[in-house]
C-alpha cells in the first residue's frame, strides 16, 4: 500500500509584506529544510548522497560559522528518504551543562519518530522496534524512559532494523563535555553497526577534530575514515547571484552598486548575506539602515558566542581584539595583549591562539592571524 502524501500551502506575513506565498525563499533567516530553498551547494550535497550509497558511517559536515552547516545537513537528510535522528548537541550541553545519555537516547529516538511519520514502512517498523526496549515506553512522538538505558544497546538495537539510519549530531564537538566517552562509543558503532551512519556537524572544527582524533593514536577513533564536507563562504560573483535572486523573488530592484558594497562588507558569509536580504528586502529597509541593523543584531549574537571562550580566559578577547585591529603576527598581538594585561609565558600565549583556531575564531594563514568573518571581526573591533 503506497503513502499518501498531502500538500499544502502556507501563507506567510512578514513585516512590509502581505501575503508573501512559500514557495521559496533565499532570504529566510532561519535554516532551510527544503532543496528548493537552499542555493548551490550541489556539490556538497553530491559528497552526501554519494557517502550514503558507498554505506559510509562517519561523515562530517565542517565550515566556519554562519556559512549553512545546519541548512545543507536539513536538506541532505530529508533528500536520502532514510530514517534518521538530527540532535542539536549544543542545545543539550547549554541546558544540561553535560549531554545526559539518557536525554540523548530520548531525542534520538523521538527525532527518528518524527523523520519516519512520512514513510509507513519505516515507522511500523521502529514503532516495533521501539517496543522491543525494556524500560521505554512511546506515546505519539514522545518517549519515556523509565530505567536506565544505555545509547550502546539502542545503536544495536537500530541496526538490528535492517535499515539504514542516519543519527547526525549538529555541533558534535559539544559531545566532549560528558562522562561518557562518546568518540569511543562511535568508534564501537562504526566497527560494530553496518547500518548506522553517523553525521557530525563542526563550527570549532579544531575542537571537532581534536575530540574525535582521527590522527591520534591515543584516541578510540583513530585510524576510522571519515567523509570530510567543508563549507566554504560563497566567491564574489556566487554572493551577488545570491542577492540578485533573493531580490527577484520579492519582486524588489536594489542597485547593483549596493548590493556589490554588500558583498564586499560581508565576504560570502551565507548567514549575513541572507540577513542583509532579509532587512533589504523584507523589512524595506535602506542599504545604509539595513547593513547597521545587521550589525546590531549581530552584535548581540557574537557577544554570546564569545562570552563562552572569555569565561575560560579574558585574554581570549585581548587576543581578538588585537587582531580585529590589524596585529598579524604573533610578536605584535602577544604585544598588544602584555600592554593590556601584563606579562604572559610565551608556550601559555600559544595555547591561547591555537586554541581561538580550534574554536573557529581566528584562521592562521602564512603565519599571520586574522577573524575570519568580517562581522565578528568589526564588532570586535568596535565593542569589546
Amino acid at each position: 500500500m503506497q503513502d499518501s502524501v498531502i500538500l499544502s500551502i502556507t501563507l506567510i506575513t512578514y513585516p512590509g509584506v502581505s501575503n508573501l506565498w512559500w514557495g521559496k525563499l533565499l532570504f529566510e533567516i532561519k535554516p532551510k529544510s527544503r532543496r528548493k530553498d537552499l542555493y548551490d551547494r550541489e556539490k556538497e550535497l553530491k559528497e552526501f548522497r554519494d557517502a550514503l550509497k558507498l554505506g559510509e558511517n562517519l561523515i562530517l559536515i565542517l565550515g566556519i560559522r554562519r556559512l549553512g552547516k545546519s541548512s545543507l545537513l536539513n536538506v541532505a537528510l530529508n533528500e536520502s528518504k532514510l530514517p534518521y535522528a538530527k540532535i542539536d548537541v549544543r542545545s543539550l550541553y547549554f541546558t544540561f551543562g553535560t549531554i545526559p545519555q539518557d536525554v540523548l537516547v530520548r531525542e534520538i529516538l523521538e527525532s527518528l519518530l518524527r523523520s519516519t511519520r512520512r514513510f509507513r514502512k519505516f515507522r511500523v517498523g521502529l514503532e516495533r522496534l521501539v517496543d522491543s526496549i525494556e524500560g521505554i515506553e512511546v506515546s505519539g512522538l514522545k518517549v519515556r524512559i523509565g530505567r536506565k538505558v544505555h545509547l550502546i544497546d539502542i545503536l544495536e538495537k537500530i541496526d538490528s532494523w535492517g535499515e539504514r539510519v542516519i543519527i547526525a549530531f549538529d555541533e558534535a564537538q559539544y559531545l566532549r563535555f560528558s562522562g561518557l566517552q562518546y568518540d569511543g562509543l562511535i568508534a564501537y558503532a562504526i566497527d560494530n553497526l553496518p547500518n548506522v551512519t553517523f553525521v557530525l556537524t563542526g563550527s570549532e572544527v579544531g575542537m571537532l577534530h581534536d575530540f574525535l582524533g582521527l590522527d591520534n593514536p591515543k584516541k578510540p577513533l583513530f585510524g576510522r575514515y571519515a567523509r570530510e564536507i567543508v563549507l566554504e563562504r560563497f566567491s564574489r560573483d556566487k554572493s551577488i547571484d545570491f542577492l540578485i535572486k533573493g531580490f527577484s523573488e520579492l519582486s524588489i530592484d536594489v542597485p547593483q552598486d549596493e548590493i556589490e558594497d554588500a558583498v564586499e562588507k560581508l565576504d560570502g558569509i551565507v548567514g549575513w548575506l541572507t540577513m542583509y536580504g532579509y532587512l533589504r528586502g523584507v523589512r524595506k529597509l535602506s542599504h545604509e539602515e539595513a547593513l547597521s541593523e545587521l550589525l546590531n543584531m549581530a552584535r548581540s549574537l557574537v557577544r554570546e558566542e564569545l562570552d563562552k571562550i572569555l569565561s575560560y580566559s579574558k585574554r581570549y578577547g585581548m587576543i581578538l581584539k588585537a587582531v580585529s585591529l590589524g596585529n598579524e603576527r604573533w610578536s605584535e598581538i602577544k604585544e598588544f595583549v602584555e600592554s593590556k594585561t601584563g606579562r604572559i609565558n610565551d608556550a601559555k600565549f600559544s595555547i591561547l591562539l591555537r586554541n581561538l583556531v580550534k574554536y573557529g575564531y581566528l584562521d592562521k594563514i602564512s603565519g599571520k592571524y586574522r577573524i575570519p568573518d568580517p562581522i565578528v571581526r568589526e564588532i570586535i573591533r568596535r565593542y569589546c
